[in-house]
């Protein structure tokens, strides 16, 4: 006797999520990966101190006032029907404001920035990267605090391409976000000081 076939799951929608992840559930943090509601642990300490130190140090160097919109996580992009991720920090052009919708973002930020860890390595590279590509996102940063590096990756509309790899010492620039310049020696310094769990 054979058995029945099990009924692929519908893949949930930006609707869908803003549905499940109501205000009042809102401690709780999710994201929506190709069509499926994910669960988010909280940050650990030297996450934090990694994107605090990041956005302060871009934030001193944005050029005009307005030139670029950065937010710090949890910030929600809708990047498409059936993804809606979280970024530890991403940069918005004056020329691409709209994509703000009262909520968070409809559309591609110019520059995402994703500190990996154990847990989300493998879908950070899988597959947030190839729909953070498709969609339009120029720059992705992806930052390994443990090997202390961090990699830059261009898109081109379709795809992400990484161009470099970032030691704790080099400087960081940006194409997508000109003028910014980033020492890193002192952020993963500060790094180093706090502790990283183990695994």
């Amino acid at each position: 006797m054979t058995q029945p076939k099990s009924k692929p799951r519908a893949k949930l929608t930006g609707a869908d999520y803003m549905r499940l992840t109501p205000p009042s559930h809102r401690g709780v943090r999710y994201q929506l990966i190709e069509g499926e509601l994910v669960k988010m642990a909280g940050p650990n300490d030297p996450h934090q101190v990694f994107i605090g130190e990041l956005y302060f140090v871009a934030r001193s160097q944005i050029g005009a006032p307005g030139a670029f919109e950065i937010r710090i996580s949890p910030f929600d992009v809708a990047i498409d029907e059936h993804n809606t991720f979280q970024p530890d920090l991403l940069f918005v052009s004056s020329e691409r404001r709209h994509i703000f919708d009262g909520h968070g973002i409809t559309g591609a930020p110019d520059v995402v920035v994703e500190v990996l860890s154990e847990s989300t390595r493998q879908r950070d590279f899988n597959v947030k990267l190839p729909v953070y590509g498709r969609n339009g996102v120029r720059e992705a940063w992806m930052a390994d605090l443990r090997a202390q590096t961090l990699s830059k990756y261009t898109g081109d509309g379709r795809t992400m391409t990484l161009v470099r790899v970032y030691n704790a010492h080099d400087i960081l620039t940006s194409e997508a976000i000109p003028g910014v310049v980033i020492d890193l020696g002192p952020i993963f310094a500060l790094v180093r000081g706090a502790a990283l769990p183990d695994g």
